[in-house]
């Protein structure tokens, strides 16, 4: 009997999605770089701009009242932010300055409620400074909201939110993403050439850049009753999985395939077979799923990621032949 063996993949965001515009304030970032060290596969996409609405500070509760408006998108999410955070060890005894990122420079609103907003950011005031404690982009929120980072309220259908249309996939494995993406003539050329999605808005605030690490690699092995021992026992050990960069570079190409985006020029056709991906390693079935609930554009249809890890659609191969996009049901 032979060996039969399965990789399950599950590729989650490193870090909050980033607008062209946000990439170029971030991109010599440390701390930044050190949430993507993990991450090697990126998507480039783009959608309507996302911004803060009737944000408004609530004294009594010391909160921040904001609604989340995306151009074209007929749902209003309304949220609740409490200024004191856990997550960066704030008391309730301090004071938390806002400071807040208008999306017009030139029209600077003087008097609540606040609108047409790209972010905003949370510092503690000392006797002599401010301590920068956290920052907001809409999607830097919400990711955070859903991923239980923050102490927050959400109403709303957040995931209309999350639409992403496709239009390149790439892979940083010697390098990292942030850098790999500083002067890469694809994403300028993406910045430069793709039209807004609404009229007159600027693509460095549509355009956006998700980052991808692995949540899981999870490997299944079945062994026939003359399986040699020594190979059994190197399986168990972990000595025959693949390299992490091997399953990016499949993954990177599985992604290609499926969704053929405009602005790859390899499509990788011939995907399973390949030099540098699994194709070598002869797995019976193999699967990419996300695990955030953002849903992937492309011309032929869409790839829905899920928080829950048995849902989400699934990129599938089997038997290194057939490659196929498998619904949620």
């Amino acid at each position: 009997m032979d060996i039969r063996k399965s990789i399950l993949n599950r590729l989650k965001l490193a870090y909050a999605p980033l607008t062209g515009y946000e990439f170029a304030i971030v991109k010599n970032d440390p701390l930044i770089e050190s949430a993507m060290e993990k991450a090697s596969l990126y998507v480039i996409g783009q959608r309507p701009i996302i911004t803060f609405e009737n944000v408004v500070p609530d004294s009594f509760n010391y909160a921040l009242h904001f609604e989340i408006h995306q151009k074209g998108n007929p749902n209003i999410l309304k949220g609740k932010l409490p200024l004191i955070q856990e997550c960066v060890d704030s008391k309730p005894e301090d004071t938390i300055a806002l400071a807040f990122n208008f999306l017009d420079r030139q029209n600077i609103q003087e008097q609540f409620p606040l609108g047409n907003l790209h972010g905003f950011s949370l510092a503690k005031q000392l006797p002599e400074c401010r301590e920068f404690l956290l920052w907001f982009s809409p999607e830097k929120l919400l990711q955070n909201w859903w991923k239980k980072q923050i102490d927050c309220e959400i109403e709303g259908d957040y995931k209309s939110f999350l639409n992403y249309n496709v239009h390149y996939v790439g892979k940083a494995t010697k390098q990292s993403i942030l850098k790999r993406l500083t002067g890469h003539n694809t994403f300028q050329d993406i910045l430069s050439i793709e039209n807004p999605i609404t009229y007159k808005d600027l693509p460095a605030h549509e355009i956006v850049l998700l980052c991808y690490e692995f949540q899981d690699n999870l490997e299944f092995r079945a062994f026939g009753y003359d399986t040699d021992v020594k190979e059994m026992t190197a399986t168990l050990m972990g000595e025959n999985f693949p390299k992490q960069e091997t399953i990016f570079l499949d993954a990177e190409k599985a992604l290609i395939k499926a969704m053929e985006p405009n602005y790859n020029t390899e499509l990788f056709k011939s995907y399973p077979k390949s030099k540098d991906g699994l194709f070598k390693d002869n797995y019976n079935y193999i699967s990419y799923s996300f695990a955030d609930p953002i849903t992937l554009k492309y011309s032929q249809g869409e790839i829905m990621g899920s928080l829950n890890y048995l849902g989400g659609d699934k990129i599938i191969i089997k038997d290194n032949k057939e490659c196929s996009l498998i619904k949620e049901q």
